[in-house]
């Protein structure tokens, strides 16, 4: 079996198990029990915070632990909108669905940024529209895109937000392992993570938020995570998280040399298997590991189909939203020929 849906889950990394597996009992407790027990799981939770706010250089940053990339969003934007009376939401077409679902059902004003036939953003139109907001307003814009891999400059779009006095929430889970990250340096009002893209357990991620800024809670009803996130801390998943964070590093630089180098001979011979194929976003900055393309002769189901009878694992894109083979809302918003939206798949 060759498994290419690294963008959609990573296989856990055997760090991570070993990890599990070798806990002793005097560790496995609720970390909010004031016994011994539970205040040594307690200190293992806080080690590991300590440790991914190390690893992504967010020294101004609190972490909040959440069930994974999705609440992370969702908590991000929800609760910076309810504590500080947000009136305009801007974000990208391209986002994850649970970023473009959550600004949709939003009660407020919702503004899209349009987007270059190359899935590339266009800074001087951010500049313009974010120099008419009159009100307070939230960007929510991913650092590199799930489906396609291209890599959004935050760092720029951030400047500009904060030069217009806006708030920057920024999904950064398909960046993590793949680009190096700065939280400092970005400096991002909130940014978002999640365990499983990089080899840790499912059902764990966190919001990185900004010392400077701060949010309603979207879960109460036991004052975990500073009262902004309650429930019982997922503690084993929290261990696993802490555990394959310390792999970041060499992960990144691997997706950069070894894999991307792989992924360009892989793009190169399918160009000279068909002058059919298209490949999304050739030319712009993309991560390592993602090649995105369209073979229009035949069907993005049938194709991630052939592949797995052949033992080959891959998507047609997203694979957080259903089990189905569903045209993608990202091609879509690229304006990308509708025979090559239907025949797209994802190797990552």
């Amino acid at each position: 079996m060759i498994y290419f849906d690294y963008n959609a889950t990573a296989p856990l990394h055997k760090n991570v198990i070993k990890k599990i597996q070798s806990l002793k009992f005097e560790e496995f407790g609720n970390p909010s029990s004031v016994h011994k027990i539970g205040r040594n799981s307690k200190k293992i939770v806080e080690e590991v915070r300590r440790n991914i706010l190390s690893s992504l250089k967010a020294k101004n940053y609190d972490l909040i632990f959440t069930s994974g990339a999705t609440e992370s969003n969702n908590l991000a934007i929800k609760g910076f909108i309810k504590k500080n009376n947000i009136k305009t939401i801007y974000s990208l077409e391209t986002e994850h669905a649970s970023v473009i679902d959550v600004v949709k059902s939003l009660d407020i004003e919702k503004k899209f940024f349009k987007i270059n036939s190359n899935g590339t953003v266009n800074l001087k139109e951010i500049e313009d529209l974010l120099s008419k907001q009159t009100t307070p307003f939230l960007v929510s814009i991913m650092f590199a895109n799930n489906e396609s891999g291209i890599i959004n400059p935050i760092t720029e779009i951030s400047k500009i937000v904060k030069k217009y006095k806006g708030i920057i929430h920024c999904d950064g889970v398909q960046s993590l392992g793949k680009i190096e990250i700065d939280l400092d340096s970005l400096d991002v009002d909130l940014f978002s993570i999640s365990s499983h893209k990089i080899g840790g357990p499912t059902g764990i991620g966190a919001l990185l938020i900004n010392t400077r800024n701060n949010i309603f809670p979207e879960i109460t009803g036991g004052g975990q995570e500073k009262n902004l996130r309650s429930g019982t801390e997922n503690f084993l998943g929290i261990l696993g998280f802490g555990e394959v964070i310390n792999e970041v590093k060499n992960l990144t630089q691997i997706c950069n040399s070894e894999i991307k180098n792989n992924r360009d001979l892989l793009e190169s011979n399918l160009k000279k298997l068909s002058n059919e194929i298209k490949i999304f976003g050739e030319d712009t900055d993309r991560l390592g590991n993602t090649c995105y393309f369209a073979y229009p002769s035949m069907t993005s189901e049938n194709q991630v189909i052939a592949l797995d009878q052949k033992g080959i694992c891959v998507s047609s894109g997203a694979a957080c939203s259903s089990g189905k083979v569903e045209p993608s809302h990202v091609l879509k918003a690229m304006n990308v020929d509708e025979k090559y939206i239907h025949s797209a798949i994802r190797v990552s």
